[in-house]
């Protein structure tokens, strides 16, 4: 019991003794981390593309580092035909290609919002 009181009365002298570094670590820490969100996702765009039986939905995001470097990541997801829409797979159909589907996710985000 008595190591304890002893370990913790100095846990507390060596957080006292540090805890304007800390404090000064910690926000810039955090600094950083808020500009880095801010500069972290610029935009993206979602398609839709028939492939043989199923479709694959295509989510393209757009960032740009504080170089002013732009980088875009793919996420590509198999999907069932019964979870796009009607009118969408006919698009998808018709076009052999990617769909650009962005406003329609948009219309639909809204109307869940």
């Amino acid at each position: 019991m008595i190591l304890f009181t002893i370990l913790v009365a100095a846990a507390a002298v060596t957080l006292s003794a540090f805890w304007n570094d800390i404090k000064v670590w910690m926000t810039n820490t955090i600094q950083k981390i808020i500009k880095g969100l801010k500069n972290l996702f610029i935009g993206g765009k979602v398609f839709i593309k028939k492939v043989k039986e199923a479709f694959q939905e295509i989510a393209k995001l757009y960032e740009q580092d504080e170089k002013g470097n732009w980088f875009e990541t793919t996420h590509t997801k198999q999907v069932n035909a019964s979870e796009v829409p009607e009118e969408i797979r006919k698009k998808a159909r018709v076009l052999h290609k990617e769909v650009d589907i962005t406003n329609e996710l948009e219309r639909e985000l809204q109307l869940v919002l």
